[in-house]
């Protein structure tokens, strides 16, 4: 077996006789949402699905190996415990039951896959973005994160429009970026206009575009799109146009898009999204990063109910409390419950805010408020995660922690800080004494002064360390995208973003997203490909570490399987089509 360097692995908590976590479960807000989350995992409702079998007894009836999923020919990144690489790895009721010459020593099966050299990874954790906000993104939505020309964009749309009945509305509500084309600009009325339906697109950072039929279809609501001389909508009405979508929203629409947007993450390799929340609104806002916090996770909800989520789906608690007695995050830490679901939806803690992020004075970071909230979060065994975008808050960050683990100790709860533009090393020690783990990545859009963390630096202190995108709603969720940055230290228009020097490597890319989340995420059987975690994994599209640093944006899955379910299929592996079983549902838990 080749072996590749390994960088600081977060400790598991695992049993190595079985390779299967202790972790219990603990989590969900709100009796309703408990009994969504948990019905997906019930053994009852299972055996109903089974035909009157329970997973267990079905797992019995297959002990012989024959429905096994057996890849071979392979070059498998495993990201176990010595980074190796192998040919082989056999799937057994969603989970990893052997690895390398000792998936073949375990006999044949009826679903052998030759993968005839390709690479495959272990399926991409991506432990902090927003992918609940892009599943309440109203219209037909389709994902244009992984295009690069004004041509390919309208392709797609196009495609997309041609599914969509006359007259109603395709969108790209986010997530997508103008930097991704060459122009640093998104196409225009005119480029749009080939698109066969209403087209409106909101960029997560360059503006946004509509074609003539969206200025039509919203001026018969009454909402008047003005599009200046160069073809770019102007002033309030596309603000305007999505929050009069969102008030028509259904709840149908919602699982819609749900299942639209995980589709595609699922094309990039994403198996795994830990959600962090929305700027909460009563009622429909005009923003991208607005939404009801209390309702947007009804289209997961109503997918994990029909056992139909594609990707694992973890979610934090973004609370905005302003004033000393903290109301919402007092009644979330007494009526909710941490870590709390099933294997294929799941809470966790609070975050990325404890209170008003944003807010100033008592309320900023390091404030009165913000430390109360801090505490309480502490004594009640809560993860907690902060974002830090700033030179002043990182140390706020770093001395309001201490103080609260002088007091309430919270080595044990695994609290994060995420982004860290800012962060040196003394902060980094600090953190790492009090057991805080860092998450990067989140860089290819960025521009001027506005560098990106110190990978080099956090990789090498020893510190837990993961990856995250941010995506969702102010960048992009695009794996790939951030991984060129990351590596290269420059944005999608080829600028230095990165200081020098602190670069990674595409092992360490892949580990940070892998292995290393899993601690992020809590679930120690979850990020690498090993006998006892859940068999996760994505076949890519070409070598992804050797291929040219230009090519890394344009990475895609051909084919990923969460719990030995193929959940993607680009139609370009013989044997794959049709094993989608369920077992991602019915695999016994950990």
């Amino acid at each position: 077996m080749a072996r590749k360097k390994n960088i600081t692995t977060p400790d598991p908590q695992q049993d190595t006789a079985s390779g299967v976590s202790r972790r219990g479960l603990m989590l969900a807000g709100g009796a309703a949402a408990a009994a969504a989350v948990l019905n997906s995992a019930s053994p009852a409702s299972a055996a109903v699905a089974g035909g009157g079998s329970t997973p267990l007894a079905r797992a019995a009836a297959r002990a012989d190996g024959s429905d096994d999923i057996l890849l071979v020919n392979g070059r498998i990144h495993t990201f176990d415990d010595t980074n190796s690489i192998v040919d082989a790895v056999r799937i057994r009721d969603g989970r990893f039951v052997a690895v390398g010459k000792d998936a073949i020593r375990n006999g044949n099966s009826k679903n052998k896959i030759d993968l005839a050299g390709r690479t495959v990874i272990p399926g991409i954790i991506d432990s902090h973005n927003h992918i609940a906000l892009v599943s309440n993104r109203p219209g037909h939505w389709v994902g244009l994160e992984d295009v690069f020309t004004h041509q390919d964009a309208v392709a797609r749309l196009t495609a997309k429009a041609n599914t969509v009945p006359a007259g109603e509305l395709v969108t790209a509500l986010g997530p997508i970026v103008a930097m991704q084309f060459p122009s640093n600009t998104l196409p225009n009325l005119a480029t749009l206009d080939a698109v066969p339906r209403p087209v409106m697109i909101m960029a997560e950072q360059g503006g946004n575009a509509v074609n003539q039929a969206a200025v039509d279809y919203f001026a018969a609501k009454g909402i008047t799109i003005a599009v200046n001389a160069a073809g770019y909508p102007t002033g309030p009405g596309v603000g305007l146009a999505l929050q009069r979508l969102r008030q028509e929203m259904t709840d149908a629409e919602r699982e819609r898009n749900a299942k639209a947007a995980l589709d595609y993450y699922s094309s990039l390799g994403i198996t795994t999204h830990l959600d962090e929340g929305a700027f909460h609104v009563e009622t429909p806002g005009t923003a991208i990063w607005n939404e009801n916090a209390y309702t947007i996770h009804r289209g997961f909800l109503a997918l994990n109910a029909k056992k139909a989520l594609p990707a694992r789906i973890r979610f934090d608690y973004l609370e905005e409390d302003s004033t000393a007695d903290l109301p919402r995050l007092t009644a979330r830490l007494r009526n909710a419950f941490p870590f709390y679901g099933s294997d294929m939806m799941r809470s966790g803690g609070i975050g990325e805010f404890t209170v008003n992020g944003f807010g100033g004075g008592a309320v900023a970071i390091g404030g009165p408020i913000w430390l109360a909230g801090a505490k309480a979060v502490a004594k009640a065994g809560w993860r907690n995660e902060n974002h830090s975008l700033s030179a002043n808050d990182i140390g706020q960050i770093v001395a309001g922690w201490e103080a609260v683990n002088a007091e309430v100790p919270i080595g044990d709860l695994r609290w994060v800080v995420a982004h860290v533009p800012n962060i040196h090393l003394d902060h980094i020690n600090r953190l790492k004494a009090m057991g805080v783990g860092l998450k990067v990545g989140w860089g290819p859009t960025r521009s001027g002064s506005n560098l990106g963390p110190k990978h080099r630096t956090i990789i090498d202190s020893g510190i837990n360390v993961g990856y995250h995108s941010d995506g969702g709603d102010i960048t992009a969720i695009n794996p790939w995208l951030n991984f060129y940055t990351m590596i290269t230290g420059r944005n999608l228009a080829g600028n230095a973003v990165w200081e020098p020097g602190q670069q990674i490597t595409r092992d360490e890319a892949i580990q940070l997203a892998t292995k290393n989340n899993s601690w992020f995420i809590h679930e120690d059987d979850l990020g690498g490909i090993k006998a006892g975690n859940h068999a996760d994994l994505v076949i890519l599209d070409r070598d992804f570490f050797s291929i040219p640093d230009s090519e890394i944006p344009r990475v895609r899955s051909i084919a990923t399987i969460v719990g030995g379910d193929v959940v993607y299929d680009a139609g370009q592996i013989a044997g794959l089509a049709g094993l989608d079983n369920g077992t991602r549902y019915d695999a016994p838990s950990a």
